[in-house]
């Protein structure tokens, strides 16, 4: 449940951005005015849910989190990953994995190892 929560609210910045985009694009046209009137329902949307007390704590931070991150690194670091080898794309896995069941991650580099 929780990264669709997640999921859905980047989804809805990144439409968000799409309609600030169009704005600047067309300024004083239909396509501006009708893109800030969605970008406002969008804004309702997010402020209403984060106020609804019924959600925990946790799950309204996530959405901030998301909400005031880069929504377009995601689909950026997929791009990159799918150039990967496979190999290190199960590496790369286990090491989101561990990170999401809260381990912590340590990488060293070649001075380091040689030590």
């Amino acid at each position: 449940m929780r990264s669709n929560i997640i999921s859905a609210f980047h989804h809805l910045r990144m439409a968000k951005e799409h309609l600030q985009d169009l704005q600047r694009e067309m300024p004083d046209s239909l396509g501006s005015r009708m893109g800030k009137k969605y970008e406002n329902k969008i804004d309702w949307i997010y402020q209403d849910f984060i106020t609804i007390p019924l959600f925990p704590n946790e799950v309204k931070d996530g959405i901030r989190n998301e909400w005031n991150s880069d929504v377009f690194a995601v689909p950026a670091i997929n791009k990159k990953i799918a150039l990967l080898d496979p190999s290190f794309r199960e590496i790369l896995e286990s090491i989101i994995d561990a990170k999401l069941a809260g381990e912590e991650i340590t990488f060293l580099d070649e001075q380091q190892l040689k030590q």
